[in-house]
């Protein structure tokens, strides 16, 4: 089974991205936007359960075991920021045991 995605961003990029993970089969469980309203418009247009303007919150989603990205560099590094190194370390240990992320899900 494919892990649960949270996707970071609104603009055009998430509006691409999104369809194309529903089409390799995986799961948008989260949507996160600047605002409250840009993240509800967004995740209502494509289906996603769940929508916040909060950075923790998507990272912390139950459903979410990987997030994707789509922000400015100064964005980017909030949401990085955010990341608990514990988590980190969890999945280079995933990744050097030969778990998903080996498999060239990675490249898309």
């Amino acid at each position: 089974m494919l892990p649960g995605v949270g996707v970071f961003g609104t603009g055009l990029t998430a509006r691409v991205i999104v369809p194309l993970l529903k089409a390799e089969g995986f799961a948008v469980k989260a949507l996160w936007g600047r605002t409250p309203e840009e993240a509800e418009e967004l995740a209502k247009e494509m289906s996603v359960p769940f929508y916040t303007s909060r950075i923790d919150e998507v990272l912390l989603h139950q459903d979410v075991d990987l997030v994707c990205v789509n922000l400015p560099p100064p964005l980017t590094r909030q949401v990085g920021k955010c990341w608990e190194p514990s988590l980190l370390e969890s999945a280079a240990r995933l990744t050097s045991q030969g778990g998903w992320l080996d498999s060239g899900a990675a490249a898309m």
